[in-house]
């Protein structure tokens, strides 16, 4: 689904930004914080992709599983389930993650992002 993105810049172009690209930034820059482990799929998208491991062929997880993102206007909302370790502060990650990939996300696309971070587990390797 692509949505309108940031409308008309200064010199009159209009751009629009998918839900897709905004949900790949997000994983990639969530990924580089320093302190997490993995993304997680939540729930709908862990049925989502069972219900596509039944019906079709087996294929390899999304690299934006554990991200969700909609474009609306000039704003993304953005939501994350990460994995951290033990001994990472899971409110200074949660923070982290936040800024970063809000950061990355305005950066690359232009556009305002809110970001939720959900901390889904804690590995203690």
């Amino acid at each position: 689904m692509v949505n309108e993105g940031a409308g008309a810049g200064p010199d009159g172009v209009r751009f629009h930004v998918g839900d897709a690209v905004v949900a790949r930034v997000a994983a990639q820059r969530a990924r580089e914080v320093p302190g997490v482990v993995a993304l997680r799929a939540d729930l709908a998208q862990a049925l989502l992709g069972l219900a596509g491991s039944v019906l079709g062929p087996d294929r390899v997880r999304p690299a934006t599983d554990g991200v969700t993102a909609t474009v609306q206007g000039d704003r993304a909302e953005v939501a994350l389930t990460i994995v951290t370790r033990l001994g990472h502060n899971c409110r200074d990650l949660a923070r982290a993650v936040q800024q970063e990939v809000a950061e990355a996300v305005a950066s690359y696309t232009g556009l305002d992002a809110e970001v939720r971070v959900t901390i889904a587990d804690v590995r203690l390797d």
